[in-house]
């Protein structure tokens, strides 16, 4: 990536994310020219490429709190302390969290500010960064700290916060308002013609994102036009087996992988990366995710590369977009628009490029839905099928190691279920999918409503 070298000292890009709302800053000067704004960018592009990164495309960390959340390791044994055990352990950093994301905010909105009449290419190219920046942090929030889509209209959303004003004082929008909000800040970023090679936030990538968002929101249609386009034009094909080991493995983004955290191998974070990679070799593989792969597993890549003998993770545990992702969410788009025969051919083109001789699936052969699966419904409430439940399976085998599972559960019906640690029972119940927003802001603001189960 080309860096912008710039001797200004930006204490904003330091500054609590809180503080938008309720502190002043005194004796500091905001950028006036063009390379000076597009240092601000190149600032977070830096901590995603060193893994340090939470709160954009995220990084180990992350993933450790999230893997912990969820059912793909067996929290019933634990070899080692330092994963979650489920999402109750972390109520407290979770809203501590919340106040996080909003520096990266106010910096996006600063360049956005300031760049928006400007003609010149790095100007253009800075305020693309700038939109997909902050369109991504709102769907990370909107994940983690609004409730699964359902009635949007009346679910509470995220504050939008357009501009840099530390005496606003927010209030939370409805979801559906933020889902409004957040697709136009990937559409402004999409006019403006975003190129590779400048930035991280390459048109490919923004479309991966705004795919997600349509996802996540329901909007089958819309989203299976953005996938069927990636696939089409993004410059990217399925992995084959024979190379997905290195895939996974790589350092910079290869393969199928449109982008990835943590490609600079000289971080000054990497002992802390190292430690982490064996945290998450503490904790076994739970046996339901285990049986997906069937009677011969070795033939399955994907657990080649994420399992030794003792169900032990050993899949790099990093940040990634790749096209997988993009034909597992056509897939489940085509299911919900009525068009099996288009989901089945997804999942089909997936697994030919993951299973030694993988034979295909068809609708008669599919295996029936199992019993006492965590997940029972799906995001719009209706019955697990069997071609539902392939999908599903894909999915999981897929995006192991990767931050997907928890929001899966939580996109498909937020299942209840508990574990036994230390001899004491702790359940993950619904309202813990939906984390706290930050208290002070609650108390700041009389009119900011928290979530329910943390009033």
């Amino acid at each position: 990536m080309r860096r912008i070298s710039s001797a200004i000292i930006l204490v904003l890009l330091a500054v609590s994310c809180r503080n938008y709302l309720d502190v002043q800053p005194q004796g500091y000067v905001l950028p006036t020219t063009d390379d000076e704004f597009a240092a601000i960018v190149h600032n977070h592009i830096r901590e995603i490429e060193g893994g340090g990164d939470e709160y954009i495309l995220g990084n180990m960390e992350r993933l450790l709190t999230f893997e912990g959340f969820a059912d793909d390791l067996d929290a019933n044994i634990r070899v080692g302390t330092n994963l979650p055990s489920y999402a109750g352990e972390k109520i407290n950093s979770m809203q501590l969290r919340y106040s996080y994301f909003w520096p990266v905010v106010k910096d996006c909105n600063i360049v956005i500010e300031h760049l928006s009449d400007r003609e010149t290419e790095t100007a253009r190219q800075t305020l693309a960064a700038a939109y997909a920046i902050k369109g991504i942090v709102y769907y990370n929030m909107l994940r983690e700290y609004c409730e699964a889509w359902d009635d949007a209209a009346s679910q509470k959303g995220l504050p939008v916060v357009e501009r840099f004003d530390i005496r606003e004082r927010p209030v939370r929008s409805s979801l559906q308002e933020t889902y409004e909000y957040t697709l136009g800040l990937f559409d402004k970023a999409l006019a403006l013609n975003p190129e590779g090679g400048l930035y991280y936030f390459s048109e490919p990538v923004i479309k991966a994102y705004k795919a997600r968002l349509l996802f996540w929101c329901e909007k089958w249609e819309e989203a299976a036009a953005v996938c069927r386009d990636l696939i089409r034009n993004g410059g990217k094909t399925l992995t084959p087996a024979s190379a997905y080991a290195e895939m996974i493995s790589a350092a910079a983004p290869k393969g199928e992988v449109f982008a990835k955290s943590h490609i600079n191998n000289s971080s000054e974070l990497d002992w802390y990366f190292s430690a982490i990679i064996k945290y998450f070799s503490s904790r076994p593989a739970s046996l339901s995710l285990l049986k997906l792969f069937g009677d011969e597993p070795e033939k399955d890549v994907r657990y080649n590369v994420s399992f030794n003998a003792r169900r032990m993770n050993t899949k790099l545990p990093e940040c990634r977009i790749r096209l997988s992702e993009i034909v597992l969410m056509l897939a489940e788009c085509e299911y919900h628009l009525g068009d099996e025969a288009a989901a089945l051919e997804a999942v089909n083109d997936l697994r030919r490029n993951r299973i030694d001789g993988a034979v295909d699936l068809t609708l008669e052969t599919l295996p029936a839905v199992r019993q006492g699966d965590r997940i029972r419904v799906d995001a719009m409430g209706g019955a697990m099928t069997p071609l539902l439940q392939a999908i599903f399976d894909e999915r999981r085998k897929e995006m192991f190691m990767e931050g997907d599972r928890w929001f899966e559960l939580k996109r498909n019906g937020c299942p209840e279920w508990w574990i036994i640690s230390n001899g004491l029972k702790y359940t993950t119940r619904k309202y813990l999918y939906t984390a706290p927003i930050y208290k002070r802001d609650v108390d700041m603001n009389p009119e900011m409503q928290q979530n329910e189960g943390y009033e």
